[in-house]
C-alpha cells in the first residue's frame, strides 16, 4: 500500500462509536482518553478489544494497569470526546465518575459501559491492541454518539435523501465552516491515532521554520489560543523535550519558544502527513483551481485582518 493518507479516508467510510477508555495510574489518579478503535472480540469468555498509538503519552500507563474501562458515549457527550481528546489540565474535573472494577474510572449517563480486567496486549504495526475481560457491564436506553469521515455523525434511522435548503447551499459562512469542519476532522483523527493533540500540532506548525522562535503572545494569536492556555502548553510541551524558551537574539529581554531537536523531528514527520492529507484533499482540483483556492482565502484572512483591526472600515 503506497498511499496512507487514502487508505485512512477510505477507513473513514466506517461509522464508529467514540468511547472514552479510563484506568488509573501508578499514582491511583484517573487517567482518561477518546477512542473510537473499540470492538467486541468474543462472548465466552466475554472480551472486548482497543488499540493506542505507540506514540501516546498514556501508553505507559495503559500497559501498567490492572483494569480499564470503556465508556461508550451517548448522543448527549460530545463534551466529553473533546474534553478527553484534549490537553486539558484535569480531564475529570467536574466529570460525574464513580470508581468500577479495579476503582478505575466510570463515566454517568453512557450508552454503555464496559469494565474490564487486562487480558492480553498485542502488538499492532504502530498501535498497542489491548484485550479486555469484561467483568461487568452496562448499558441504557441511550442514542450513542457516532463518528464518521473525520466529525461527529447522527444515528439517526435513515429516511430519505438528505437536501440542504437553498440559503446554506450558497452562504459563505456556512460553506466555510462546513469545509473546515469536514477538511479538519480527518486531519484531527490522524493526530489522535498518534496520541498528538490538535492545539500542540498546530504550536510546533507554527515554530517550524521560525528562525528566532516566537513568543507566547505569537503563539497564541496564530494557533487561535488564549494566552493562559498557550502558555501551558508550551510549559508541558517543554517538559516532554519539545521545545524550549530562550532569550530572544535580537532582544536578550525578550523570552520566545523554539524547538529542540527532539520537536524538529516530530514536526517534519507531521508536516509530511498534513502536506500528504492536503494533496489528497485537492485530488479532484487542477493546480491552478487549488492556487487560486489558497490565494482567495488568503485575501478573505487578510480583509477580515484587518476589519478587526480597524484598518478599513466595515
Amino acid at each position: 500500500m503506497s498511499d496512507p493518507v487514502a487508505f485512512r479516508m477510505a477507513l473513514g467510510r466506517f461509522v464508529t462509536g467514540v468511547t472514552v477508555v479510563t484506568t488509573l495510574d501508578a499514582a491511583g489518579a484517573p487517567i482518561g482518553l477518546t477512542a473510537n478503535s473499540f470492538n467486541s472480540v468474543s462472548l465466552d469468555p466475554p472480551l472486548v478489544l482497543w488499540s493506542l498509538s505507540r506514540r501516546s503519552m498514556n501508553l505507559p500507563v495503559f500497559e501498567a494497569a490492572s483494569h480499564f474501562a470503556i465508556n461508550v458515549l451517548s448522543i448527549d457527550q460530545k463534551h466529553l470526546s473533546d474534553r478527553f481528546a484534549r490537553p486539558v489540565e484535569d480531564r475529570f474535573r467536574d466529570v460525574d465518575w464513580t470508581p468500577g472494577a479495579g476503582g478505575v474510572p466510570v463515566l454517568r449517563d453512557c450508552a454503555a459501559v464496559f469494565e474490564c480486567a487486562s487480558h492480553e496486549r498485542y502488538e499492532g504495526g504502530d498501535h498497542v491492541i489491548f484485550i479486555g475481560r469484561v467483568e461487568r457491564f452496562d448499558h441504557q436506553n441511550r442514542v450513542p454518539l457516532a463518528y464518521h469521515a473525520g466529525a461527529y455523525a447522527t444515528t439517526a434511522r435513515y429516511t430519505g435523501t438528505f437536501t440542504e435548503g437553498p440559503f446554506t447551499d450558497d452562504y459563505l459562512l456556512y460553506l466555510l465552516a462546513r469545509a473546515s469542519s469536514l477538511a479538519s476532522g480527518e486531519f484531527h483523527a490522524e493526530l489522535a491515532e498518534l496520541g498528538v493533540p490538535v492545539p500542540v500540532w498546530r504550536v510546533l506548525a507554527i515554530l517550524a521554520g521560525a528562525e528566532g522562535g516566537r513568543t507566547i503572545g505569537e503563539i497564541a494569536a496564530r494557533a487561535l489560543l488564549k494566552q493562559p492556555t498557550a502558555t501551558r502548553i508550551v510549559d508541558r510541551m517543554q517538559e516532554q523535550g519539545y521545545v524550549v524558551r530562550c532569550p530572544s537574539s535580537d532582544d536578550r529581554r525578550r523570552v520566545v519558544v523554539q524547538l529542540t531537536a527532539l520537536g524538529s523531528e516530530l514536526v517534519a514527520d507531521l508536516i509530511a502527513r498534513a502536506q500528504a492529507h492536503e494533496t489528497a484533499l485537492l485530488a479532484t482540483q487542477t493546480p491552478a483551481e487549488a492556487e487560486i483556492l489558497k490565494r482567495v482565502l488568503g485575501q478573505l484572512i487578510d480583509r477580515l485582518v484587518e476589519r478587526r483591526d480597524g484598518r478599513v472600515p466595515r
